[in-house]
């Protein structure tokens, strides 16, 4: 894909190295695990995309990234989609303007007609300004955006305490005097396990869990494959110190650039009236901004169809944001 210029706006692809690439994700405050290069390294894997890596310029000065992944099928049909894209270096976003001009240079680099289909989630707050300059270049809504919340581990411990919910802070106080015992796995060795308590959960709760290859391939590159900083850690909460002792609850979190995504989250019957769940989440917090990471995704809120899980996620006290929509 060549480069492409709209005015004094241009999106240079695939130049450079991927630790380049990596070190630019290093440089966003929120950066999204879809826009990251392992992510699409796994999805290679798991569903056959080939990523494209957009590097944003606005008069020869570097302004953004965008990661777009694209595959062909029947040698006839292409489909690319950018995911929470594009994102902006050292949390500067541009002026409207500005942005209007790199979404017009997505849109060519995105055709939609009937041999090429397109899906554009952007990283883009929700309102009626952004949603007509999406418009404006040639993108049609068809889902509803992206609604998540940002826990913002650079709060002092106290800090992040007091900010949680008043019940979600008395629960954590629960879990913290049940003997509970957390385990910290950098790693994240078990990951097949509780991915089989994902898809059983899954089953119960009627949600579309992620599979378990891509998981455990988006693991695999991090460690191996990713930035500097990237990583994995899956932390859980055990009954009691015993060999022999049950998980009440684990947690898998995935870390890209500097920031973290929560991925998936589990709970036995017991962990659930223990609050384990809330202890897991804090504790990891904690090892997430020693490391150095300085917010947390907590990976997706529903209000409609999942109210327990949102709730638990605002009780944290982070930020809810939700983007403008799903676009082809």
């Amino acid at each position: 894909m060549p480069t492409s210029s709209d005015g004094a706006v241009t999106i240079l692809w695939n130049e450079g190295t991927v630790g380049e690439w990596a070190a630019l994700l290093a440089r966003i405050p929120r950066s999204t695990l879809p826009q990251c290069f392992a992510y699409a390294g796994a999805m290679g894997r798991t569903h056959g995309f080939v990523p494209r890596l957009g590097l944003i310029r606005r008069d020869g000065a570097s302004i953004g990234i965008v990661q777009l992944l694209e595959r062909r099928t029947l040698r006839l049909f292409h489909q690319r989609q950018i995911h929470r894209g594009p994102l902006w270096l050292d949390g500067v976003e541009p002026d409207m303007a500005t942005q209007e001009a790199v979404f017009r240079l997505l849109r060519r680099a995105c055709p939609d007609n009937p041999l090429n289909r397109a899906s554009l989630l952007p990283e883009l707050a929700a309102g009626p300004e952004a949603e007509a300059m999406l418009r404006r270049c040639g993108f049609r809504r068809f889902g509803p955006g992206y609604r998540t919340v940002w826990l913002d581990l650079s709060r002092g411990e106290e800090e992040l305490r007091a900010a949680m919910a008043r019940d979600w802070r008395q629960r954590l106080k629960g879990a913290e005097k049940a003997g509970l015992v957390i385990d910290l796995d950098w790693e994240a060795k078990n990951l097949p396990w509780l991915m089989k308590q994902e898809h059983e959960q899954a089953l119960t709760k009627q949600f579309r869990p992620m599979t378990g290859a891509l998981a455990v391939r988006i693991r695999n590159a991090l460690l191996k494959g990713g930035g500097k900083g990237d990583g994995v850690l899956m932390v859980a909460a055990l009954e009691d110190r015993s060999k022999t002792a049950a998980p009440a609850a684990s947690a898998l979190f995935y870390i890209h650039g500097g920031s973290a995504t929560y991925q998936i989250g589990w709970s036995s019957e017991s962990g659930r009236k223990s609050g384990a769940m809330r202890l897991v989440l804090w504790r990891a917090a904690l090892a997430l901004k020693a490391r150095g990471v300085g917010w947390l995704d907590l990976g997706g809120i529903n209000p409609d169809s999942a109210p327990g899980v949102t709730e638990f996620k605002l009780g944290t006290g982070g930020q809810a944001v939700e983007s403008v929509g799903l676009f082809r």
